[in-house]
């Protein structure tokens, strides 16, 4: 595949022709990347552009001094790009790219990028527009993350009788977030009969029965083109489980924004579920131990 034609379904040249792709292509040195290397590390110094042809590249920030524990803020697929901000401003790298998959990317350096928009105004004004179209977005994502986590803060301060309860309101609280035609069900594990106990849902379109009655994955994933199930585990398994479906199917790039707001919201609910149902046993074990001192 020649540069122009890895170039052609890239957003932000779709006003180029093919003259135009052919010459800015020149610019570009192809890499490729084998699943899970480092593409580049937080806080290095950067000054190159990067564009996914094929395969995926995870942004992440790393929670520790050590670079053990990362935080995934965006999975990027072909098409889409990455390093913009050291390209624009000369900044270093805020977060950490790593491919997550065996991954091929075109790099321009700074020099040629500004080159090339100097001896191309108009071409150049048209990138910049389709980056920024491409920051907002991303922003927006990083916003709704962080407005949900925010609500949900709120949830897990309070005290519940049971994780069921607390699976109903964060059901409720999720689905404000969610806009659009959404169905939405959760499902709390009952570690007496080894069932999964509906806990409550909200619909607003139909939906073939075979797929509500469907068994949850082992693991969060996606189960069909428009439908979601994020599984809830503990240390000692199953803690349930909630399912996403849209009327609509979805993209590649809302898939990964979705999932990174959905592996969140993960650790979160398994977290507060596995506390609920500890501060249970442990109240009903003082119960018991009550009964059995007054006999």
């Amino acid at each position: 595949m020649s540069g122009a034609d890895g170039l052609r379904n890239v957003p932000i040249f779709r006003n180029f022709s093919d003259e135009m792709l052919a010459e800015f292509s020149s610019a570009f040195k192809q890499s490729f990347y084998g699943k899970d290397e480092v593409i580049f590390k937080e806080r290095s110094e950067g000054d190159t552009l990067f564009i996914i042809v094929s395969g995926s590249v995870a942004i992440e920030k790393k929670l520790d001094e050590e670079g053990r524990s990362f935080k995934t803020l965006a999975i990027l697929s072909a098409g889409e790009f990455f390093g913009e901000m050291a390209v624009l401003e000369g900044q270093t790298r805020f977060a950490q790219a790593r491919a997550e998959t065996e991954t091929v990317l075109y790099e321009v350096r700074r020099s040629e990028f500004f080159g090339f928009i100097r001896e191309h105004p108009d071409n150049g004004l048209s990138i910049f527009t389709e980056i920024m179209k491409a920051v907002l977005r991303r922003l927006q994502h990083t916003s709704s993350e962080l407005t949900m986590l925010f609500d949900m803060s709120k949830l897990v301060l309070r005290e519940y009788r049971s994780s069921r309860e607390f699976l109903a309101e964060t059901l409720d609280e999720v689905y404000s977030h969610f806009e659009g035609s959404w169905n939405i069900s959760v499902f709390s594990y009952n570690q007496f009969n080894e069932e999964f106990d509906a806990a409550g849902d909200r619909t607003s379109f139909e939906e073939p029965a075979a797929d509500l009655a469907a068994p949850p994955p082992a693991e969060s994933g996606w189960t069909a083109p428009n439908a979601y199930v994020l599984v809830f585990r503990g240390p000692k398994g199953p803690l349930g489980y909630m399912r996403f479906a849209r009327s609509a199917g979805f993209t590649d790039t809302e898939k990964n924004s979705l999932s990174t707001i959905f592996g969140t919201l993960s650790s979160i609910v398994s977290s507060a579920v596995e506390n609920i149902d500890h501060r249970a046993e442990e109240a009903l074990l003082r119960k018991l131990k009550e009964q059995k001192n007054t006999i």
